[in-house]
């Protein structure tokens, strides 16, 4: 059986909105909300809070402390670097990418797409090949053997910030899978993250709108039809 964690990518120095990944909606940080929503998928699947060593980050530390949160540190600006030793850490063969801008994150989508991965023989799963889903919807599944064989001096600025870049432009070298859902597809100009003071007027909307424990447990595409309204297109 391969070992699989999820690994949410959370920084504090976000330019756009800085700490929005503390932002408080409804009584909860973002980062909680994000790591409640993907403990649905399965309470025995490890989930990593991937963070920096900068001293902006120690909110987020603290934070992962302080709710009993497994977490990783290392370098800022080399995210592929911090990667590889974030799953060597925690001794995975795989990993699901999370960042920390979903607050509508679809557990589902992650059940299925895991399911996949571990039933077949790719190195990626991913619904990001050709965009077919929201904005904040975003799913990578990865073998931790691809970054590893990597040789990171060779990498430009923009592959190690951005992880999965490198094996996208070099598709052929590699067996991707490119995960697709129909009803996504007629809604990808959908904008599902948190990135600006706009999104978040909108998620807090959402998830003030009823009982916490009704919007955290409610599925994505449902959090859609109710709130349609609400969400706005992105080019």
């Amino acid at each position: 059986m391969k070992k699989i964690g999820i690994i949410i990518f959370a920084r504090a120095s976000s330019k756009r909105l800085p700490k929005k990944v503390l932002k408080i909606i409804n009584r909860k940080t973002l980062l909680e909300i994000i790591y409640l929503r993907i403990k649905k998928t399965s309470k025995r699947i490890p989930v990593i809070i991937n963070t920096s060593k900068s001293r902006s980050d120690d909110e987020i530390v603290n934070f992962c402390k302080r709710k009993k949160v497994k977490y990783f540190r290392g370098s800022l600006t080399n995210v592929i670097e911090r990667t590889i030793k974030c799953c060597k850490n925690f001794n995975l063969d795989g990993f699901v990418r999370v960042n920390a801008d979903r607050p509508f994150w679809d557990f589902d989508m992650m059940r299925s797409m895991m399911n996949f991965y571990c039933s077949n023989n790719y190195h990626i799963v991913t619904n990001q090949l050709s965009r077919s889903y929201p904005k904040g919807l975003s799913c990578e599944i990865a073998s931790t053997n691809i970054f590893n064989n990597l040789d990171l001096n060779k990498l430009n600025k923009n592959d190690k910030e951005h992880i999965f870049n490198y094996f996208y432009r070099n598709k052929n070298n590699y067996k991707i899978f490119n995960y697709k859902d129909s009803f996504y597809k007629k809604k990808k100009n959908l904008n599902l993250s948190l990135d600006t003071k706009k999104d978040y007027i909108m998620v807090k909307k959402i998830y003030e709108s009823d009982k916490f424990e009704k919007i955290i447990n409610m599925k994505t595409k449902k959090i859609i039809k109710k709130f349609s309204k609400l969400f706005y297109e992105t080019k």
